[in-house]
């Protein structure tokens, strides 16, 4: 069997090219179905193989950047929250600020997109379990940790400098104080 396949035991083959969105179901079902403790492994690999079926639509990735052109490029980085190591800290709210307006200004700054998802990026707790059970690939982020999504578009130098500068001004919001500069800032703005 080729990793573009997967054998769904009722009808034979089922081809990740004619239904993408079944066999990412699936792989989410799947992903339900392990102990996270005891199979870290099988779930990153399941996480890897969800975002590679989610991206077929797109190009495959060249192995080679060419730097000589000025040809935008997407990188995209997952950057955990420490929600576990200190959960009654309450990360999102640090990161969104009053109005979303520390994120939309952190984006604006970077001249990246950024995206709070995971489990806890909602804030309705009902409805994030609800979208979890529904096994639409579109929510399949809720079965992760809580983590902040960073994308830069941009041609590659600079796409590079854009995501490492998002990453040291993500950092200071992901350190758990309730009396730094950046929340007395957003204490100010409400």
């Amino acid at each position: 069997m080729s990793s573009t396949e997967i054998n769904d035991g009722a009808n034979g083959e089922m081809s990740t090219e004619s239904k993408p969105n079944e066999y990412v179901s699936a792989l989410v079902k799947e992903k339900y179905a392990l102990d996270a403790s005891t199979h870290l492994n099988t779930m990153k690999l399941i996480d890897e193989e969800i975002a590679r079926a989610q991206n077929t639509n797109s190009k495959p990735e060249s192995a080679y950047l060419d730097i000589n052109s000025d040809k935008p490029i997407r990188l995209t980085s997952k950057i955990m929250v420490p929600a576990k190591e200190f959960p009654r800290f309450n990360f999102v709210g640090k990161l969104l600020g009053p109005k979303g307006n520390s994120l939309k200004r952190l984006q604006e700054d970077t001249m990246t997109k950024m995206a709070i998802l995971g489990k806890g990026s909602m804030r309705n707790k009902e409805k994030e379990d609800e979208m979890r059970s529904s096994l639409n690939p579109k929510f399949a982020h809720l079965a992760d940790e809580l983590h902040v999504q960073v994308t830069a578009y941009a041609p590659p130098a600079e796409a590079y400098a854009r995501l490492a500068y998002a990453l040291a001004e993500l950092r200071k919001f992901l350190i758990p104080d309730h009396n730094d500069q950046i929340s007395q800032e957003q204490a100010r703005e409400m």
